[in-house]
């Protein structure tokens, strides 16, 4: 019987090990802007990515429409380099919003908002009460919401939690991502923004 046990536990660690080594990692690197033309050199895509003000307000000038879909809405783990940025603990909960804008029923933008220290006192709780509202509408409306400038990075679209794939040939696109953080009474909150296939192949053109 003992053997018996030992032999299991050994299978154990053994299906934990193989489980650990074929999860996919998820290298995220992010450049500033004067590296912008290593993530695209495609200007449209640069366009894009650099926008400035509400991203939702020059998703509309395409498309007055455009819905926001909630994927997921909840306290997680973030990502390792979330949490880098924010300066938490690698296994400190945040409250993580997954949501996709879409304009005539096309997915344009899938965009991650990431808040620590989700309490009652942080002044971005009351985002949860947020419902399919685009969070830009938000953002935009207190000047005393800081930003800081834009990182910019690409990667495959596999690898952002809860994005919904058609097809295995879409899983093998490439996403182009902006990120930065804004600021409220000291309170961050980190929102990325990756602009999907879709929004950028069918030539719809960014009003800089």
């Amino acid at each position: 019987m003992l053997a018996e046990n030992r032999i299991s536990k050994i299978k154990q660690l053994l299906n934990k090990k193989t489980e650990s080594q074929s999860m996919p990692t998820r290298p995220f690197f992010w450049k500033p802007a004067k590296l912008i033309q290593r993530i695209s050199a495609v200007k449209n895509t640069q366009n894009w990515l650099t926008t400035k003000g509400s991203l939702t307000t020059q998703l509309r000038q395409l498309c007055p429409e455009l819905e926001v879909v909630i994927l997921s809405e909840k306290l997680e783990r973030p990502l390792a380099n979330e949490a880098q940025s924010l300066g938490l603990q690698p296994s400190e909960p945040a409250w993580i919003r997954c949501v996709l804008l879409q304009g005539g029923a096309e997915n344009w933008v899938y965009a991650r908002t990431v808040i620590p220290h989700f309490l009652e006192s942080n002044p971005w709780f009351h985002l949860q009460q947020l419902g399919n509202k685009p969070l830009g509408e938000v953002l935009f409306q207190d000047s005393a919401i800081q930003r800081t400038p834009f990182t910019f990075a690409r990667h495959p679209l596999t690898n952002w939690p809860y994005l919904p794939l058609s097809s295995d040939q879409e899983s093998k696109v490439v996403g182009y991502a902006r990120r930065s953080v804004f600021t409220q009474q000291q309170a961050p909150l980190l929102l990325t923004e990756v602009f999907l296939p879709s929004l950028l192949k069918e030539g719809y053109s960014c009003r800089t």
